[in-house]
């Protein structure tokens, strides 16, 4: 029988812990995505609903500063309800310089798919006007 070195034994020791972690990481990965993905049916379904449209003007009333209206944020051209969250979205909130305004750029980074998955779309964002006098003020 073959005899394995201190040295020989650490790296395999290694390596076995390597594999192991990889293998945890895995699981818990699957696991993740298999709980919070998103069922597209309902959010096609959601998304067919969905009648009232917002300019970016109009949807800087929802920031959460009048307590009368609910707070809305805007994501890749969806405008979604996220009233629910008020405590974070509200003024004083972790993310209230994300509500009444396209947060698309800074949700890519973190974040977006969770207020897909967690609150309802409720209108769809027009930034042609807004697209449009940029345009006229740039000639």
């Amino acid at each position: 029988m073959k005899k394995f070195t201190f040295g020989k034994r650490i790296i395999i020791s290694l390596v076995l812990i390597i594999i192991t972690a990889f293998i945890f990481i895995w699981f818990v990965n699957s696991y993740i995505n298999s709980r919070f993905k998103p069922d597209s049916s309902t959010q096609s379904q959601k998304t067919k609903e969905i009648t009232k449209t917002f300019t970016l003007e109009e949807l800087k009333k929802y920031d959460g500063t009048n307590p009368n209206l609910p707070i809305y944020l805007a994501l890749d051209g969806l405008v979604y309800d996220v009233t629910a969250g008020k405590k974070f979205y509200a003024p004083g909130g972790a993310y209230h310089s994300l509500a009444g305004k396209d947060s698309s750029a800074l949700l890519h980074i973190a974040g977006g798919d969770i207020i897909k998955k967690k609150y309802p779309a409720v209108g769809k964002l027009n930034r042609a006007p807004e697209l449009s006098v940029q345009v006229q003020q740039n000639l």
